[in-house]
C-alpha cells in the first residue's frame, strides 16, 4: 500500500505518494494554487492532485508521513531543549512565543486533529490514515543519501531549524545512515543568511539567492568580513560554529524580525529599503556573507570528510540550494563526487520522509533520483480545449522541436510548456522559458520584458550530456541546476549569455534517456547553430511560481514580452 508524505510548515507545503522506493506523484501547494510559497496554507490541492495522478483513493493510503519529529514534540524532549536553551540564553517574548507555537503544532495530538479535520473538509467522514512522524534532518539526510548515486558518503543537512537541529553530519554507508556531528538552535546559518537577506531588503525564505547571485560581484572588504566574522563564529572546537545571538535573536527588532538594533549597529548603516538601489556596498556585504557560509561549512566538511576517510558528499536541508557554496565544496580536494540533493528545501520533506518510512517499515530502498517530473501534466486534447475555449489562433505541429530550434536560432524566446511539471526550484525542460545563448542581448532581453528580475540574477543553461566534457575542465553529472561548474573558454565563447560574472554556470545536463523531447530540442538547436546549449530559466515572472497549466502558461505568455508559446504540439505566434 502507497504512503503519503506531507509536508506543512512556515512555506512551500507539499504532498508526495511514495510506493516501494519509488515517488509516483509529487507537489508544491504553489503550482496549482498560484500564489508563491503558499505561506500558511494547507497543501489540498496539491494532496488532490498527488491521490488523482498516482491513482489512488484515501482507502489505499497506508500511512501518512511528515518530516517533523512528531514524537519529540509529544513527551516532552522538545519541551525540555527550550527550556534548557532559555537557561542559556537572554531569551525575549517574541522567542518563547515561537517555541509555544511550535510545541503547540507539532503536538502528535494536535498535529493529528488539524490533518483529520481538513481530510474531513476534502473528502467527507473518512478514516484518516495511521500518521507518523519523521525527525527532520535525518528525512532531509535520508533522500540526500538513497537518492545519490553513491553506495557511501559524508551527508551534510543544513537548514534554519528542524526540530531541534541546524546542521548535521551523517555518515552514510550501505542502507545505514549515523549522525557524527549536530548543531543545534539557534545556531544557525540559515538563520544568519536569511537575516542578510532582510538587511539587504529582499524576503527571507525567498530573497536568498539574491544574495547569492550579488556575491559575485562583490569584492572583499577586511573590514566586512571581520564583522561578519561576530556574526558566524568558529566554535570551540575548531569544527563547527557558533552564531552570535545577540545579532540575529536576542535584542530590540526594530526593523525585522530575522536581524536586531545590533546587527544596525555593527554594520553602521540602515538596512536597505526594497525600493532603494544596490550599490557597492551592498555588493561587498553579499560577498562577505557568502564567503562566512562557505568557510563554516567547509571547515564543517572536512573534518567530516577526513573523520570518515570518503569522498564523496551529500547535501540536504534549504541551505543546500545555495549554488555556490555546492561550487565551493566541490572544488575542495577532498572532495571527488557531490549530490546536493534538488528538492533539498522542505518541501522536500513529503519525500524524504515517506521513503523513510516506506524504508522502516517495508525495507524499500528508494530509486535513485534521475528526474523530478512527478507534477501535473496535460494531452495535447486538454491544450487544444483551453486554446479554442480562450479563442486564441495557434497551430499544429508534426515535429514541435525542429521548428523551435530554427526560432531560437532566429532569437525567438519562447515558452517551452510539455510533460510532467517538475518539482523544485528549477524549471528542467517542461516548464522553460527558453533562449540563444550565443549573444548576450538575449540575456538582457529577457531579463528586462519577460522576467523582470534584477541585474545581477544570473541565467542558466541546459546542455547535452554529450556536450559537457567539451566545456567543463571539471564537472560531475549534474541534471538539476543545483551546483555551478567554471566555463571553459569555449563554453564562454559558445554561449556567453550563461555565464556569470565569477564564469560560472549554474548548468543543467541533459540525458536522452530521462527527458528524450528536451534533449531532442537541444541536438535540433545544435543542428542549426553548432552549439548545443540553450539559455534556460523557469516559465513565470517574478514573484509568482512555476507555470502549472496551460491557462497559466497562456497568461504568462501574453502578459510578457515572449514570442512563441510551444505548448504540447502546438504552436501559439504573437504577430
Amino acid at each position: 500500500m502507497p504512503i503519503l508524505g506531507i509536508y506543512e510548515g512556515h512555506t512551500d507545503p507539499s504532498v508526495a505518494i511514495i510506493d516501494k522506493g519509488r515517488i509516483l506523484s509529487f507537489c508544491e501547494e504553489e503550482r496549482p494554487l498560484r500564489f508563491k510559497h503558499a505561506f500558511g496554507i494547507y497543501p489540498e490541492r496539491a494532496l488532490s492532485y498527488c491521490m488523482n495522478a498516482a491513482g489512488i483513493t484515501i482507502s489505499d493510503i497506508e500511512y501518512v508521513a511528515t518530516n517533523w519529529n512528531l514524537d519529540a514534540f509529544t513527551d516532552g524532549r522538545m519541551k525540555n531543549f527550550f527550556d534548557t536553551m532559555n537557561t542559556k540564553y537572554p531569551v525575549d517574548a517574541a522567542t518563547c512565543a515561537f517555541q509555544n507555537r511550535l510545541l503547540s503544532l507539532f503536538n502528535k495530538n494536535s498535529f493529528t486533529a488539524r490533518h483529520e479535520m481538513q481530510w474531513r473538509r476534502l473528502f467527507g467522514n473518512i478514516k484518516f490514515p495511521e500518521l507518523r512522524g519523521i525527525p527532520h534532518h535525518y528525512s532531509h539526510a535520508f533522500m540526500s543519501c538513497f537518492h545519490s548515486p553513491f553506495d557511501s558518503a559524508l551527508c551534510l543537512t543544513i537548514d534554519g531549524s528542524g526540530d531541534e537541529h541546524c546542521t548535521v553530519l551523517w555518515d552514510y554507508n550501505g542502507e545505514t545512515i549515523t549522525p557524527i556531528y549536530s548543531i543545534s538552535m539557534p545556531h544557525s546559518l540559515g538563520w544568519f543568511y536569511a537575516a542578510i537577506t532582510e538587511y539587504l531588503g529582499f524576503q527571507a525564505y525567498d530573497g536568498e539567492y539574491k544574495v547569492m547571485g550579488l556575491a559575485a560581484y562583490g569584492r572583499q572588504n577586511d573590514e566586512l568580513i571581520k564583522k561578519m566574522g561576530k556574526l558566524v563564529k568558529v566554535a570551540s572546537d575548531g569544527i563547527g560554529y557558533e552564531i552570535g545571538s545577540e545579532f540575529i535573536h536576542y535584542g530590540a527588532h526594530s526593523y525585522s524580525g530575522r536581524f536586531t538594533d545590533a546587527l544596525v549597529s555593527l554594520f553602521e548603516r540602515e538596512p536597505r529599503l526594497e525600493t532603494e538601489s544596490i550599490d557597492a556596498w551592498h555588493e561587498d556585504l553579499s560577498f562577505g556573507a557568502q564567503n562566512t557560509l562557505e568557510s563554516a561549512v567547509e571547515r564543517l566538511v572536512d573534518w567530516g570528510l577526513d573523520k570518515l576517510g570518503y569522498d564523496n558528499l551529500c547535501i540536504g536541508g534549504g541551505v543546500g540550494l545555495n549554488v555556490k557554496m555546492n561550487s565551493r565544496l566541490f572544488n575542495n580536494k577532498r572532495v571527488k563526487n557531490i549530490f546536493p540533493h534538488p528538492l533539498c528545501a522542505d518541501s522536500g520533506g513529503a519525500i524524504g520522509s515517506a521513503l523513510a518510512l516506506d524504508f522502516a517499515v517495508h525495507g524499500s530502498i528508494p530509486d535513485k533520483l534521475d528526474n523530478l517530473s512527478f507534477g501535473h501534466a496535460f494531452t495535447n486534447d486538454e491544450i487544444r480545449t483551453t486554446l479554442d475555449v480562450a479563442q486564441i489562433r495557434y497551430e499544429k505541429t508534426s515535429d514541435i522541436c525542429e521548428i523551435i530550434a530554427k526560432e531560437l536560432a532566429a532569437g525567438k524566446i519562447v515558452g517551452w510548456f510539455q510533460g510532467r511539471m517538475e518539482g523544485g526550484p528549477r524549471a528542467l525542460g517542461n516548464r522553460s522559458i527558453l533562449a540563444d545563448p550565443r549573444k548576450v542581448g538575449n540575456r538582457d532581453r529577457v531579463n528586462t520584458i519577460i522576467k523582470f528580475r534584477e541585474y545581477w540574477r544570473p541565467f542558466c543553461p541546459s546542455m547535452t550530456a554529450e556536450a559537457a566534457p567539451k566545456y567543463f575542465d571539471r564537472y560531475v553529472d549534474a541534471p538539476f541546476m543545483v551546483i555551478a561548474f567554471t566555463a571553459n573558454e569555449k563554453l564562454r565563447n559558445d554561449a556567453p549569455a550563461i555565464v556569470h560574472v565569477d564564469e560560472t554556470c549554474r548548468v543543467q545536463i541533459v540525458h536522452r534517456n530521462t527527458n528524450s523531447l528536451y534533449h531532442y530540442l537541444i541536438k535540433a538547436f545544435e543542428n542549426e547553430t553548432g552549439v548545443p546549449v540553450l539559455l534556460n530559466t523557469s516559465f513565470n515572472i517574478k514573484g509568482e511560481p512555476i507555470v502549472c497549466t496551460p491557462s497559466d502558461a497562456l497568461r504568462t505568455f501574453w502578459a510578457t514580452g515572449l514570442d512563441i508559446l510551444a505548448i504540447g504540439d502546438f504552436l501559439v505566434r504573437k504577430n
